[in-house]
């Protein structure tokens, strides 16, 4: 009977253990927390791998570009929406393909504001393009960029662990063409972890995403679908209330077609890497 006892009384132990545990456990609400007056750049490094087959034959070129965006917060209201405007503040791209290597000169987009409204919860809505822009530099423009910079957090509370997911739609134009993206977002809060002098929330993610559109091309009619997969790590300091640094590895497979006199279908693979790095606040 004694020995009943002891056991019992173990067991107890230890299951108060794992209930204090669990109730310890503490939940958070993941928020940004944008200042009125406030200037935030980040530096956007991107390495892009692709190749494609065009009538047989192989096609293989790289693009790397560095950028800083620059997001100035005119004014934040009361339920936290963060009115800014973006920019950027520097541009380079750099393409090389069958032993040529091209510099873009893209000048021409450096402070072209594009205005737009961020919710505390990642959401980017109501933004819109106050310079305009040649048509055919849109795709690499900061509105084209603006949706898919800040991460969507639950709006709720997450213990470590734990996981959430959202989606998003983007619509992307660019020579004639309107390509639409689907994308289905996972992110986990991993845990804290110190990054660029900074205690941050660990969050990794994965992302698949689906895209068609068309469009015309110097009288060819064209045709683009495509599905991506995307892993990658974001860094946010909670008390801050902004991404620290975060990294995103993306694989792409696509299929262009034209129709018309000389119609082909052009299959595509892109390897993307890409960084961005908080460098003021």
């Amino acid at each position: 009977m004694k020995t009943f006892f002891l056991k019992a009384i173990l067991l107890l132990g230890v299951s108060l253990i794992f209930a204090s545990n669990a109730f310890s456990q503490e939940a958070y609400n993941l928020k940004y927390r944008f200042t009125k007056g406030k200037t935030y750049l980040y530096k956007n490094e991107t390495a892009l791998n692709s190749t494609q087959e065009v009538m047989g034959q192989e096609m293989k070129f790289n693009t790397t570009s560095q950028s800083v965006l620059r997001f100035n917060v005119n004014n934040v209201e009361e339920n936290g929406d963060a009115e800014m405007m973006m920019s950027f503040d520097s541009l380079l791209v750099k393409t090389s393909m069958m032993g040529r290597d091209t510099t873009l000169d893209l000048s021409n987009l450096i402070g072209k504001r594009t205005e737009a409204t961020v919710t505390p919860f990642g959401k980017v809505k109501d933004y819109e393009m106050i310079d305009s822009i040649d048509e055919k530099f849109k795709m690499m423009s900061i509105s084209q960029q603006a949706s898919q910079f800040f991460a969507q957090f639950a709006g709720t509370k997450i213990k470590e662990g734990e996981t959430w997911n959202n989606s998003r739609i983007d619509t992307i134009k660019t020579m004639g063409s309107s390509i639409i993206d689907t994308m289905d977002f996972a992110y986990t809060l991993a845990g804290k972890e110190s990054k660029l002098g900074h205690e941050c929330f660990k969050i990794p993610f994965t992302t698949n995403s689906k895209m068609h559109g068309k469009g015309n091309m110097q009288g060819m009619d064209l045709f683009i679908e495509g599905t991506g997969k995307s892993t990658g790590t974001i860094y946010f300091d909670a008390q801050s209330g902004i991404i620290v640094y975060s990294e995103t590895n993306m694989d792409n497979d696509m299929t262009m077609a034209t129709s018309g006199q000389q119609s082909m279908v052009i299959p595509m693979t892109q390897s993307t890497k890409s960084t961005q790095t908080l460098i003021s606040d």
